[in-house]
């Protein structure tokens, strides 16, 4: 928890954290009416932040659509700000600025569905897709950090550290062992910001793991450290040590605390000064107990413009928030405040300081007041700041009334006539006052704008954002209109806008069904084949035109990735020969994976080619096989090992069937069958103990045992390991010997299953290698724990869940390849308790090989 300048807890759950109760078991409803859980609580999904009093009451849900959302800190002026940790290995580690009421793009808002699930318009760049940033209706990031296992933040409001800390975010890294200050400035309704390290460990300890950093009462900085070669939590490797760390500087060496005393309103006010947050809880309780008697002082510091403008802000949210019978916000005199706070309030929010508007605008949202009622006077130029604009816009959020509609139509029109028109956080923060309430801003926006003088042209990027029910018609009339093109102000594309469409399919299905149409019919080739994919097969043919619009939209895209997509999503027949010519072109691709799972669905097709293709041919079209792994693909491989001359097609297709459970047992099945060729035992043995399915591990085990020369190799203990010299440029082979390439990806090549290697070497320790290696049910990362789910006609399907919602389960399986499973064919779903990667892989390596393997991981960085 932080204690924030408002007198409130800021804390926060990670997407594991499931809901949040009361101390007798109940779930909590928070102020605005929302339950607060996470469970098909669409949009409140995944990580969440929360505020709420000292004694717990009034929880606020602020912010969602996190995934491991370690800590939130919050300054002075109530902005707030978080890191958070990406599916590893994705090089996606972010910081946040949390804009209150933000989606934060984990999961799809709307279905739920993870950020490896295909959708129109997404980035190039994983780092990006991984967080939906293409998606309207999410918060952007302030920074991407790359890899990292990102832990405690504090914002550093002391005088003692060089200036430029000074306000500034400071931040735990414990995967590259740093400590960082984020220097961020406004930038429009946002943020943008540059990183300075304080502290580095990569170089000189790479056992430095910073957890925490907090900010001492002499203004120095206290930095925890785990302490361990890897980053804790999941398999630490020292239990009994770990390091504080004082950060200062010259002449400030030695640690002294003042004595704090609270127990005059001077003393108070003073103590509330301090950089020390536990300092400013004693300063602020003793403030709220003095009442009346301490308004004088805190006027007088608010009115102090000499003052750091941190201290007039908490003096601010002070006065804001006492509980006197004269204490503003419950006082006669003003409708709404007394006389003496309606003057310090009025001159902070008139003054030239951004953040202490930010204040003033965020304590009446927090007393739940309208701010129309006493903002007449200062609208105008609170217009012309873009962060009294943002603060301005987000107040309206609960508020349903005829004034707010009219107070928000004028800010999305002076924001987009008069202001920075693509300012995406001004773009979002205006989402958020509307969305609750998306027609009837809209159609005050429509009136202001006619009042205004102009047409009915709506924002490009303000109709992307919204959610109106007219909004689908806009945006085919927008992109089939040519007006997109000429329109100078936008970065949106054709692409993007048909995102926000598919984001709408679940609200206003006929409404987008009928855009899509439009635009499918009249829009340019790559625009109409997006529609196309937000279109059912009887969608098109309804329409004696479609079927040939489809044909001549899809003769330039076969041999592209988009071509897979389209023959899946609208279940095209009659492409056999394509589709198999795009595996044999591009064999390592996901869209591969699709082109054989739609093939394998005519088992006795799939079979014909095999038996009349070329060796090539036929050895990638098994290869593909097996990363389907489902049922069909697995029929198309159980043919009792024809043709019986090819024994690299046979060799792939053991490798291919040991991928699944269901395929494994196939080749056991032929074993016991006598059907299995002596010389194909040994690499069916070793495929299969490479499963990831722990059962068949076991039952290959006994039916189809490892010789003991390749077998259990006894391997020196991890002390001994570390001694070893080992050979880098030996690691690849060894990667491959061992098996690695079949799950884990190093710069883009292999297979997309496991945690991704390419950076490995700035997570782990050297000895953290070899743990992760020899015992990889010791560290188990918490995305990739696994799950076997048996539907109930028998299938058994093992792998981690990447997607998940209330309709269907996405699991990621052996080969790289997502199986979806219908939730009502479930029977039975159990989380593993071990591993998905397979025990005992070094011995196919050997000790020297081993080491070989970890010097060269410890080259990827």
């Amino acid at each position: 928890f932080h204690f924030g300048p408002d007198g409130r807890l800021y804390f926060n759950h990670g997407n594991a954290g499931k809901q949040l109760c009361d101390k007798n078991g109940e779930l909590i409803t928070d102020i605005h009416g929302v339950k607060c859980t996470n469970q098909n609580n669409r949009p409140y999904q995944q990580g969440i932040v929360y505020r709420c009093e000292l004694d717990g009451s009034k929880v606020e849900m602020l912010a969602w659509n996190f995934r491991n959302n370690w800590e939130v800190a919050v300054d002075s002026f109530g902005t707030i700000w978080q890191s958070d940790n990406d599916d590893d290995g994705n090089k996606g580690v972010r910081i946040n600025y949390v804009m209150e009421f933000g989606n934060y793009g984990y999961s799809d808002e709307m279905t739920g569905a993870g950020w490896q699930t295909p959708r129109l318009g997404w980035e190039p760049e994983i780092p990006l897709r991984h967080w939906h940033q293409n998606d309207p209706g999410v918060i952007p990031n302030l920074l991407q950090t790359g890899a990292g296992s990102p832990t405690g933040m504090q914002v550093y409001e002391g005088d003692l550290l060089p200036s430029i800390f000074h306000g500034q975010p400071i931040h735990c890294d414990a995967g590259p062992n740093v400590v960082r200050g984020y220097i961020a400035q406004p930038d429009g309704a946002g943020y943008k910001a540059e990183i300075v390290n304080l502290m580095d460990g990569s170089i000189k300890d790479r056992w430095f793991r910073p957890s925490d950093v907090c900010t001492a009462p002499d203004g120095s900085l206290i930095v925890a450290d785990w302490y361990d070669p890897g980053v804790g939590g999941h398999g630490m490797g020292d239990l009994a040590r770990g390091r504080l760390f004082r950060i200062t500087v010259p002449g400030s060496e030695k640690y002294e605390v003042k004595p704090v005393k609270v127990d005059t309103v001077e003393g108070a006010v003073e103590a509330l000064k301090s950089p020390n947050e536990s300092v400013r809880y004693l300063a602020w309780t003793a403030l709220m107990s003095f009442n009346l008697e301490a308004v004088e002082a805190l006027e007088a510091l608010i009115d102090d413009k000499k003052a750091k403008p941190q201290h007039r802000a908490r003096a601010l949210w002070a006065l804001g928030n006492g509980e006197g019978p004269d204490i503003p916000f419950k006082a006669e005199g003003h409708k709404y405040m007394s006389a003496a706070f309606w003057e310090a309030w009025s001159h902070a929010l008139q003054g030239d300081d951004d953040n202490l508007r930010a204040v003033c605008l965020r304590l009446v949202r927090q007393k739940n007041l309208k701010p129309d009622d006493f903002m007449s006077d200062f609208s105008r130029g609170l217009l012309k700041t873009a962060i009294a604009r943002r603060e301005l816009a987000i107040s309206a959020r609960f508020d349903a009334s005829v004034e707010a509609n009219d107070s928000w139509a004028l800010l999305a029109y002076s924001q987009f006539s008069l202001y920075k028109s693509n300012d995406r956080w001004m773009t979002e923060a205006l989402g958020i006052g509307a969305d609750l309430h998306w027609d009837a801003r809209m159609k005050a926006l429509r009136e202001a704008m006619a009042e205004g003088g102009r047409d009915q042209k709506l924002p490009v990027d303000l109709l992307w954002r919204s959610r109106a029910s007219t909004t689908p018609a806009e945006i085919a009339k927008l992109i089939v209109g040519g007006s997109l093109a000429s329109d100078s102000t936008t970065h949106l594309k054709p692409l993007k806008l048909l995102r926000a469409l598919q984001i709408f399919q679940s609200k206003y299905p006929s409404e987008v069904t009928q855009a899509a149409l439009e635009i499918f019919h009249k829009a340019d080739t790559e625009t109409a084949l997006g529609a196309a994919t937000l279109l059912s097969r009887d969608e098109i043919n309804k329409d004696p035109a479609g079927k040939a619009r489809l044909d001549a939209l899809l003769k330039p895209v076969i041999g592209k990735p988009e071509f897979i997509d389209l023959v899946q999503r609208l279940s095209l027949t009659g492409f056999e020969k394509e589709l198999l010519d795009y595996i044999i072109a591009h064999p390592e691709a996901s869209e591969s994976v699709t082109a054989a799972k739609l093939l394998a669905m005519n088992v006795g097709g799939t079979v014909g080619f095999l038996k009349n293709a070329d060796d090539a041919s036929a050895k990638a079209l098994v290869v593909a096989l097996g990363r389907v792994s489902d049922r069909p693909s697995v029929a198309v491989l159980n043919q009792a090992f024809w043709p019986e001359k090819r024994e690299d097609v046979r060799r792939a297709m053991i490798e291919a069937l040991a991928l699944s459970g269901e395929g494994g047992r196939v080749i056991l099945k032929w074993n016991t069958e006598g059907k299995l060729p002596e010389v194909f035992k040994l690499p069916a043995a070793l495929a299969l103990s490479r499963s990831t399915d722990a059962g068949l591990r076991s039952q290959a085990a006994k039916e189809l045992p490892l010789p003991a020369a390749q077998g259990a190799e006894k391997l020196p203990t991890i002390p001994d390991l570390m001694k070893m010299t080992g050979d880098a440029s030996k690691g690849p082979a060894m990667l491959a010997q061992a098996g690695c390439v079949g799950c884990h990806q190093v710069k883009g090549q292999f297979i997309n299953f496991g945690p991704d290697l390419s950076q490995i070497g700035n997570k782990l320790s050297k000895d953290g290698l070899f743990t992760a290696i020899l015992y990889p049910s010791a560290a188990i990362e918490h995305s990739f724990g696994g799950w076997t789910v048996t539907t109930k006609d028998g299938l058994v399907v093992v792998g981690y869940i990447v997607s998940e919602n209330s309709d269907e389960l996405t699991l990621k399986i052996a080969g790289g390849a997502l199986q979806v499973l219908k939730k009502n064919a479930i029977a039975k779903r159990e989380e593993m308790k071990v591993s998905l990667m397979p025990p005992g892989l070094s011995a196919a390596i050997g000790a020297q090989g081993v080491a070989d393997l970890v010097a060269y991981l410890q080259t990827l960085k």
